[in-house]
């Protein structure tokens, strides 16, 4: 998943060059994908994401969540991540 887009879920995709002679050599399509800082308003922190190049104009004209939403994806790529394996520390009442 190195080379998905957030938005619009493109991916890498294959296939065949295909010479004059009708040769068929398999390869691959790279999306171009960069990683971006979002500063999302409503929730008022930055979001870093791996977007593609093409999404990045659709986010400059309807921003992000709208964008997600629109292409069938879940908000759960821009959630803050938590902090895995480590519990917070127990509480424990004064011993009389």
């Amino acid at each position: 998943m190195a080379r998905t887009c957030v938005v619009t879920g493109k991916g890498t995709t294959a296939g065949n060059n295909v010479s004059h002679s009708h040769k068929k050599n398999r390869r691959i399509w790279k999306v171009n994908v960069i990683t971006k800082k979002i500063f999302l308003e409503d929730e008022n922190r930055w979001v870093r994401v791996k977007i593609s190049t093409r999404a990045l104009r659709t986010l400059r004209k309807k921003g992000l969540k709208v964008a997600i939403k629109d292409h069938g994806g879940d908000l759960s790529a821009i959630t803050p991540k938590k902090y895995v394996g480590i519990t917070p520390k127990a509480q424990t009442a004064p011993t009389a």
